[in-house]
């Protein structure tokens, strides 16, 4: 039997949920093959969204590549909604194997995305596609599978939630066979097959010191996470749960062996420090005997502490990033991460103490609150005036992702009409024009004196400059300044003979 699975995926082709569910169905006996589509393709802006359309000569690839299938799965964001329909209408019309969505989004909205799939898998998808694989491959009915809903004749199907894994150790590792495996070519725009050569081209390249970025392996230890975000669809995800660190050594083995060239690990866990301080002594020892490479992980206010932080850093953690979100006692409260100023305070002087040692962290902001006041940004503006140390700021625009509580809120209460225009289609990289938002975007440039920041934030600037200013003033500020920040690092690159960054940036740039 054969399956094919699809993803969109950011610029990086990880894709840890795919990958997985395509190891666990090969040790089933089952065979598969993975189509990475990576990237926007043909943004099409229109009343500050984005439209994300592949072009015909993508989807005929993509339709070549599904013949014969017995089933075909897409994966997907809320952000890859556009192109996961475009994908689906387009193989309805031009093969006959059924089709299964699967992600984040499908799970939030599965009778939306009824109306597109045959079927939708809901949660993790590992023990139920296997599930399902089996009863399609002996004739019996797939309407049965546990954890997925079926479109029928007679409605809609809703069986009952599938079990997840309990123990991570038990999955194999996600699959970099390469075979079988085939990526939207950034550098060609053709679908073509996946070697270590073009898997290189598609690899994360993350900041190292000295302006240099280093091939980065992206993987995960746990699922789940310890907070229940208000803002974040991972709230709705089962307990945490962590893998074994002899199981996370064995597998960065293979894969440094496997892709000679990684020179960096990224632990994407929602927040690595979350395991206990015991976890990290044995992590220690193990990962500098057996893998020895520089890595990137994140954390929380509430997860760091000063030995964890010791541990790390003389692992060899170089990089990481901690969620600030908001100043505001008020919207901390809306958003459930109720960590007191002092303590987001605390947890940065934490990181600062190792600055010698480790690059600028990169703390993260929530802006565009519909329910915040003009003092609730004040205070969240206050807060990243008053951290210690240098950092950078990643700033989000807050969506109304499915499947969160401020989503069901804020459809309660009128403030989101079409989650498809506000919410799938929204970016939320690009904060709204307003002067506050503005001085929050620039406290994240270290060049930039803070008191010089705080003048600028005194009652006659806000009062005479948030309201009054039109948006679009602030929106061409964000711009020029984007476009000089990028220009510098540019010169850099080019200065230093990173020309692989530079390619790098016009890949992210489709």
């Amino acid at each position: 039997m054969d399956i094919v699975l699809i993803t969109p995926t950011p610029p990086d082709i990880n894709a840890f949920g795919v990958r997985t569910i395509s190891s666990v169905l090969k040790k089933e006996g089952f065979s598969t093959r993975i189509i990475f589509l990576p990237g926007g393709i043909e943004h099409l802006r229109f009343d500050g969204s984005y439209v994300y359309r592949y072009p015909q000569k993508t989807l005929e690839q993509i339709t070549e590549l599904c013949k014969g299938a017995s089933l075909i799965g897409l994966s997907f964001f809320s952000q890859y909604f556009d192109r996961a329909v475009q994908i689906t209408e387009h193989l309805k019309k031009t093969t006959p194997a059924p089709v299964i969505w699967g992600g984040t989004h499908p799970t939030c909205r599965p009778e939306q995305s009824l109306k597109y799939s045959d079927m939708v898998c809901i949660g993790e998808g590992e023990r139920s596609v296997v599930e399902l694989a089996g009863r399609l491959s002996r004739g019996e009915d797939p309407a049965a599978t546990r954890g997925c809903w079926f479109r029928t004749e007679t409605g809609v199907r809703k069986n009952e939630p599938g079990a997840i894994v309990e123990d991570l150790d038990e999955l194999p590792f996600v699959d970099y066979a390469m075979e079988d495996h085939y990526v939207c070519d950034w550098r060609s725009g053709d679908v073509t097959p996946l070697d270590k050569e073009t898997m290189k081209a598609h690899f994360l390249r993350m900041p190292y010191f000295h302006k240099k970025h280093l091939y980065t392996y992206r993987t995960m230890t746990s699922r789940g996470c310890p907070h229940r975000c208000t803002y974040c669809a991972s709230s709705a995800m089962e307990k945490l749960r962590r893998r074994s660190v002899d199981n996370v050594m064995e597998e960065l083995e293979w894969i440094t062996k496997k892709f000679d060239y990684v020179e960096l690990i990224s632990f994407f866990d929602d927040t690595f420090f979350a395991a206990p301080v015991s976890y990290f002594e044995e992590f220690r020892d193990k990962y500098k005997k057996r893998i020895g490479l520089p890595f990137h992980a994140q954390c929380s206010p509430t997860t760091i502490s000063e030995r964890k932080m010791s541990l790390l850093v003389d692992s060899g953690l170089y990089y990481t990033e901690m969620g600030i979100q908001t100043g505001s006692d008020r919207v901390k409260e809306m958003y459930k991460r109720v960590v007191p100023n002092g303590k987001m305070i605390e947890a940065a002087g934490l990181i600062n103490r190792y600055s010698g040692r480790m690059l600028v962290p990169d703390y993260h902001v929530i802006l565009d609150n519909p329910w915040e006041t003009k003092e609730d940004v004040r205070e969240t503006l206050d807060l990243l005036l008053a951290l210690p140390g240098k950092f950078n700021l990643e700033i989000a625009s807050l969506i109304f992702f499915p499947g969160t509580e401020l989503n069901e809120r804020a459809r309660k209460e009128g403030i989101l009409k079409d989650e498809v225009t506000e919410v799938c289609r929204r970016p939320f990289t690009h904060p709204k024009g307003t002067y506050l938002n503005y001085l929050i975007y620039l406290s994240g440039f270290p060049v930039i004196p803070r008191g010089l920041l705080r003048f600028l934030s005194e009652d006659f600037f806000v009062n005479l400059f948030h309201r009054q200013t039109p948006k679009r003033f602030y929106d061409f500020l964000f711009s020029i300044t984007d476009k000089a920040r990028i220009s510098i690092k540019g010169v850099i690159a080019l200065f230093t003979g990173d020309f692989a960054r530079i390619a790098n940036y016009f890949k992210l740039a489709r």
